[in-house]
């Protein structure tokens, strides 16, 4: 959707996170979207190359539904490989909620996920969208980092990637997603 072919990856900081049902302020970003995706917390530390979907899957300790916020410094998101490096990803704020469960008691690439703007069903997805599976998405991350000769170590919070295109908000817009067994995320924009 923003015309990045190659795998990036940016940082959280914890003033990212918002609590589910709280508020983001739209006067600290620029113009802001958002995208249903799925975290996994870790309990085992992860080293590439050659990481795959089993081995995410038995480090994991659970998985959470995340609502990311995305924002740019660049004008309608349109930007080169180079400068999405350099804006972390565009990300920006990150709302959990919902139920935390164990991945074996899922089928994550069928989770559906519907998004509500306002009350309006703005999106629908499915985990897939997420590189077929989004354990594909933090093995990808484990290999990336082993270029550098890092690792994900235990207890990581890895939010895989949007299951739904990004839909822009602004003040005054509240939003509800709604995953298949693991209850809503929401959020107002002030």
């Amino acid at each position: 959707q923003m015309g990045v072919e190659t795998p990036i990856y940016g940082f959280l900081a914890d003033y990212f996170s918002v609590p589910d049902g709280g508020v983001v302020d739209t006067s600290k970003l620029i113009h802001p979207k958002i995208e249903a995706e799925i975290s996994f917390v870790t309990k085992a530390p992860l080293h590439g190359p050659g990481c795959h979907i089993g081995q995410v899957l038995a480090a994991t300790d659970f998985v959470i539904p995340t609502v990311e916020v995305i924002d740019s410094r660049y004008e309608n998101f349109k930007f080169d490989l180079i400068s999405v490096v350099a804006d972390n990803a565009s990300s920006t704020r990150f709302i959990t909620g919902g139920q935390m469960a164990n991945v074996a008691d899922l089928d994550l690439r069928t989770l559906g996920v519907v998004m509500e703007k306002n009350g309006e069903v703005v999106e629908l997805g499915a985990g897939a969208a997420v590189l077929g599976h989004p354990a594909s998405s933090v093995a990808m991350l484990a290999n990336l980092l082993a270029e550098r000769g890092e690792h994900i170590p235990a207890g990581s919070f890895i939010m895989t990637g949007g299951i739904t295109a990004a839909v822009p908000v602004g003040p005054g817009d509240n939003i509800t997603v709604r995953y298949q067994g693991l209850g809503s995320v929401s959020a107002r924009f002030i």
